[in-house]
């Protein structure tokens, strides 16, 4: 298991800070015979524990088909909409989600659009309208189909990050960026195809593996 890009630096404090607590509490114990500095470490070593699980960045094996929309992220459908240009699709992340960000389709990268904004938690769908996000979108030509990623910021999560770049050329649930601490990620898809979702509402759906929607082979 991999740890998110850009998170090195993050880990490389807590570890500093884990290991100077847990001398620090041996140190304190040794002199003083008191036992507080371990209820510290304790927390030190659960923040350490933690941060480790929310940036990890598990291998996971893609099943690739371009009939297929792959979910862009790990967390629950909380909206979905069938719309004349294609679909639409929210998928909110808990805490204890991989955070990573995968691309649905197979595509080139045409555009990283960055918008800072509030922080509202991401239960509140209407007001996270107005949080900081990256919407990426990615545009298969020979497919005809387009897919809009947007990585959405919430309360906690104060940071969402592309690792993919304009003109970059990606495959189906490649990593192309992270949100850090979780929150919403929705999808759009827009061609002349039309999709069925492959789920229902509050399904848990994982990022790159599960089949988010099917090419509706009936509406051709």
């Amino acid at each position: 298991m991999g740890i998110a890009k850009g998170t090195g630096f993050i880990i490389g404090i807590i570890s500093t800070i884990t290991a100077v607590s847990f001398s620090l509490a041996i140190l304190f114990w040794y002199l003083y015979d008191i036992i507080w500095q371990f209820i510290i470490l304790g927390l030190v070593v659960i923040a350490y524990v933690f941060l480790i699980w929310t940036f990890r960045d598990p291998i996971r094996k893609i099943e690739t088909d371009k009939n297929n929309i792959l979910a862009p992220a790990d967390g629950r459908i909380v909206k979905y909409e069938d719309r004349e240009t294609g679909m639409y699709c929210v998928i909110r992340m808990s805490p204890f989600d991989v955070h990573m960000t995968r691309s649905p389709i197979e595509g080139e990268i045409k555009s990283i659009n960055f918008k800072k904004g509030s922080h509202w938690p991401a239960y509140f769908l209407n007001y996270t309208k107005n949080n900081q996000r990256n919407t990426i979108e990615i545009v298969n030509k020979k497919d005809k189909v387009t897919a809009i990623v947007t990585q959405v910021s919430g309360i906690f999560a104060r940071r969402t990050v592309a690792y993919a770049k304009e003109g970059n050329y990606v495959k189906q649930g490649d990593v192309i960026g992270t949100i850090r601490f979780g929150s919403i990620t929705s999808v759009e898809i827009l061609g002349d195809k039309k999709y069925k979702l492959n789920h229902k509402l509050s399904d848990i759906v994982r990022a790159g593996h599960s089949v988010l929607a099917e090419h509706d082979l009936e509406s051709d």
